[in-house]
């Protein structure tokens, strides 16, 4: 169905800003509802035969840009404190801002669903985004839209660290995805209640900007832990994986300086691909360093030559087996019976392509 979306912002309906960001996410105080709404539900069931909800969000996103909006875009569907949800067998296209949008619920299952939006124009129209959500299954989904395709968060800054709901055991598998603009999957930038336990298997990510990405910053604390990438193809992606600790959106002004998100335990294996121009760009810093990261079985063309195409710094961890292109030097390499060939070098520097 398509819905006659009225953007008069005195006849919608507006909700207090979420507890874990104390801010409305693009403007302070109060945001929209969304249009499928729910709060304190057990067993929701969203199906119907790949039938279409549309969000008509084309004018809310010109409203957007115009800086015309008083107030946060609201969300096509949004379930907060919820259990037990299952959405399947449907199209979400064109929304106002993310699409799906499950906020502190525990087994949330989304299959055989398409979400679409234009590629480039839509602003922040994230496709699938698990907040401080435990338990959730993302599978056999078909996702393009204009910003990313999958983001897992927590929370924002002081208030996502207060509130102190993570997101863990989730498993993402058999999926397609493509951000023009942004990555196919995210974990963060709000991720200050902690992210720990994902999985993303069977993944093809085409046409994007970045494939998989963690993206942090100093004062949101919390932690990205036991991530496990397997089974990954890019095709025509410009940085294939990425993990960027500056991303300094805050909500406010008072978000804690020593506030450091740890990072630790990250695995990729069985990553393939063609047309990348950087196949990793892995930049921790002298306060957030990147701890216990794997390389196994890597083979991705290249489509940009460069000194420096697999980039990192501020990162240990390993190397086993066979990885092409040559990883950096501050890795330890080991052949695939587990024996130790080289002790990675200290480095903590290198070149960097910023427009990535």
């Amino acid at each position: 169905f398509r819905v006659g979306w009225n953007v008069d912002e005195k006849d919608w309906p507006l909700m207090p800003a979420l507890p874990s960001y104390g801010y409305g996410r693009e403007r302070k105080g109060p945001r929209f509802c969304s249009l499928i709404h729910g709060q304190n539900l057990k067993d929701v069931v969203i199906t119907g035969h790949n039938g279409s909800i549309n969000g008509q969000g084309e004018v809310w996103w010109l409203k957007h840009r115009r800086r015309m909006l008083k107030n946060t875009r609201p969300p096509l569907v949004q379930l907060m404190w919820s259990k037990d949800i299952v959405i399947t067998n449907i199209t979400l296209r064109n929304s106002p801002f993310w699409h799906f949008h499950p906020y502190d619920c525990t087994n949330v299952t989304v299959s055989d669903v398409t979400i679409l939006a234009p590629i480039s124009g839509a602003p922040n129209t994230d496709g699938i985004d698990p907040d401080s959500c435990e338990d959730v299954l993302i599978e056999n989904c078909y996702i393009s839209v204009g910003d990313d395709a999958i983001a897992i968060k927590s929370g924002w800054d002081q208030y996502g660290i207060a509130y102190g709901r993570p997101s863990s055991n989730i498993l993402i598998r058999n999926v397609t995805v493509r951000s023009l603009v942004s990555a196919g999957i995210s974990i963060g930038s709000e991720m200050s209640g902690g992210v720990a336990n994902v999985t993303v298997k069977n993944v093809r990510i085409w046409d994007s900007r970045r494939g998989v990405r963690i993206k942090t910053a100093i004062g949101r604390g919390g932690y990205i832990r036991n991530i496990s990438y397997s089974n990954i193809t890019f095709d025509n992606v410009r940085a294939a994986i990425v993990i960027k600790v500056d991303y300094n959106e805050h909500a406010d002004d008072g978000y804690d300086r020593n506030a450091f998100p740890d990072i630790t335990g990250i695995s990729f294996k069985k990553i393939h691909g063609w047309g990348v121009r950087v196949p990793v760009r892995a930049h921790g810093s002298n306060y957030i360093p990147i701890k216990d990261i794997t390389f196994q079985d890597m083979s991705v063309g290249i489509s940009y030559k460069k000194k420096h195409i697999f980039q990192c710094s501020y990162i240990e961890g390993r190397v086993i087996g066979s990885v092409f292109p040559k990883p950096c030097e501050n890795l330890d390499v080991y052949d695939e019976q587990g024996q130790l060939l080289k002790s990675g070098a200290v480095l903590n520097s290198t070149e960097v392509d910023y427009d990535i």
